[in-house]
């Protein structure tokens, strides 16, 4: 099934009542990568009083308060994520006290605000997921196979093997369109190419392109 995340990398900075807060978005492929988005945002600014997060990554998700009062800030920016039915998506926010305390309401809206500022920026893109496969093609169907395939839509072709008895073609398509594809080499070349899935790519719902 495809998904929406981020579009691109973004991060925005704002000062409310003397805070200063700088929000990062990415898409990430993982948990791990999402908590990786962390692990960097604490590097880069050691000084910061709260690194605070939030993700998604399938029905996985995890919100982070950094010594905020509980549900004020991991929580928000989670809702924010959600609200947007963003997926495979990290968002950390850092702050630097300035001495004015927000309340409750006013750190989750500088918290989930800033985050939504970011998001704005990096905008959307739609993912689907894709599996890799080999057509093999005899040496009399070459053109006709190749035509087919430079032509199907979403479809990146890695380098050809050539073999005694013809070529084998690496292929990454979307999911969704793989057996239509199947199909259609079938059809193109009465029956004389054949694609066939990769045994990874069966079960590999990671991989993924965008449009």
């Amino acid at each position: 099934m495809p998904f929406t995340t981020v579009g691109d990398r973004a991060h925005v900075a704002r000062t409310v009542r003397g805070s200063r807060f700088l929000a990062y978005v990415a898409p990430v492929s993982d948990a791990d990568a999402a908590r990786a988005l962390v692990a960097v945002a604490r590097t880069r600014h050691p000084d910061a009083s709260h690194h605070c997060s939030a993700w998604r990554v399938g029905a996985e998700m995890a919100a982070d308060d950094d010594g905020e009062p509980g549900g004020t800030a991991g929580r928000p920016m989670l809702e924010v994520l959600l609200k947007r039915d963003l997926d495979r998506v990290s968002a950390v926010c850092v702050r630097w006290f300035g001495g004015t305390k927000l309340g409750a309401g006013g750190l989750a809206r500088a918290y989930g605000g800033t985050v939504a500022q970011a998001l704005d920026l990096a905008g959307t893109t739609v993912v689907h997921e894709t599996v890799t496969a080999t057509v093999f093609v005899p040496y009399p169907r070459i053109d006709v196979a190749h035509r087919l395939l430079d032509g199907w839509p979403e479809l990146r072709k890695g380098e050809p093997a050539y073999g005694p008895a013809g070529v084998r073609i690496p292929v990454t398509v979307r999911a969704d369109r793989a057996d239509a594809l199947v199909h259609a080499i079938a059809d193109a070349t009465a029956g004389d190419a054949r694609m066939t899935l990769d045994d990874e790519a069966q079960g590999g719902a990671s991989a993924t392109m965008k449009p």
